[in-house]
């Protein structure tokens, strides 16, 4: 039996410009804390592999020696047999980038870099498998990297583990096909006892408990943005004696981003967003919220009362309420506009027509600041 901890697209380093400080530098710690939270876990589910699939570090340039040194620090804590690193599209291995030749001069020999086409057997720690790794060389590729393992010969007396990187065909938005695409059915047809991927920051399979899946990618153990809709993830999957593969995930971020529509009639709703946003680990949360409708103008201006109580609670809002309006009505008009001037004469004729009386109402207040 093998008991395997498997993450990918750490993307340690990424820098989280658009977002202001104190905020980036919390999401660029937590990109350092989720691996030491991830090395724990694997530790008390006495894992005998840490395996990262790709992407361990967000680019190829930008790491200096404090980081890779926290990070050496990390895996080598790990109390398992062995780590296993693929180099992915972001920190990908040409031969003539100084990371990988860094990293591994200060790696423990519990770390591998397998950054080669080739069979790693890992009989010497201990245990009867053999990777296959399809590692990045560049940062975007049209072909995968898999055709090596498609002519080598397979000795079914080992457990045999593809590690790749790349994009997903059905679960990741490859439409160029760019980032080393690779399809389902072309990893079934290559003889492996299980796949471990990384690129999409999606996780596949679908559900959890899973027996009997042979191909898996974690998505980031970390969320990294608005489009990220889990709150971070990792598979810990066992082959038994026989081969067949019993899998779990496991919640590894720390951070969540939410980003919603809301569409508001009164000031019920304006709360429920508050009460939403502040409900569950506020103090983790960043968020972005799209306003939409036409309310009354006491409900327009009560906005300014939610945002103000969710920024107390919550680390960073983004609010979106251009298409968020205030009712035009005829007492409004009758109180910013004399009796009998143009303005108030076009605005009272357009009250029937909701969406010209706002834009008439917008275009006249604009002429008059700019005067």
């Amino acid at each position: 039996m093998i008991k395997i901890f498997h993450t990918a697209d750490v993307h340690i380093g990424m820098k989280f410009n658009n977002y202001p400080e104190p905020v980036k530098g919390y999401l660029k710690e937590a990109r350092l804390d989720v691996l030491d939270n991830m090395i724990k876990f694997a530790n008390e589910e006495k894992c005998n592999l840490f395996v990262i699939a790709g992407d361990l570090f967000d680019n190829i340039t930008g790491i200096d020696k404090k980081t890779k040194d926290r990070v050496i620090t990390a895996l080598n804590n790990f109390q398992g047999e062995c780590v296993l690193v693929i180099p992915g599209n972001h920190d990908y291995d040409n031969g003539m980038i100084d990371l990988w030749d860094s990293f591994n001069k200060a790696a423990s020999d519990k770390i591998v870099i397998i950054n080669e086409e080739c069979a790693y057997s890992l009989e010497d720690y201990g245990l009867n498998a053999v990777i296959f790794p399809a590692p990045c060389h560049s940062k975007h590729s049209s072909t995968n990297n898999l055709q090596w393992i498609k002519e080598k010969e397979i000795d079914d007396n080992y457990v045999n583990i593809g590690i790749a990187h790349g994009a997903l065909e059905g679960l990741s938005p490859d439409l160029d096909k760019n980032y080393y695409n690779m399809s389902i059915k072309e990893l079934n047809n290559i003889p492996m006892d299980l796949w471990l991927l990384g690129h999409t920051h999606i996780t596949y399979p679908f559900k959890s408990p899973i027996t009997n899946e042979k191909i898996f990618n974690p998505g980031t153990p970390e969320p990294d943005g608005l489009d990220c809709k889990h709150n971070g993830q990792a598979w810990i999957i066992i082959v038994d004696d026989n081969k067949k593969t019993n899998a779990k995930l496991i919640q590894t971020g720390t951070y969540k981003f939410k980003d919603k529509v809301y569409t508001i009639e009164d000031r019920d709703d304006l709360d429920k967003i508050l009460e939403e946003l502040i409900k569950d680990e506020p103090e983790n949360t960043i968020a972005r919220i799209t306003l939409e409708g036409s309310v009354d103008e006491d409900v327009f201006q009560y906005r300014q009362e939610i945002y103000a109580s969710i920024e107390k609670n919550i680390i960073y809002l983004i609010v979106e309420d251009s298409d968020f309006k205030m009712k035009i009505t005829a007492e409004k008009i009758h109180r910013e506009f004399s009796d009998g001037s143009f303005p108030q004469e076009l605005l009272l004729s357009l009250s029937d027509d909701e969406d010209t009386l706002q834009l008439a109402y917008e275009l006249i207040m604009e002429v008059r600041n700019d005067n």
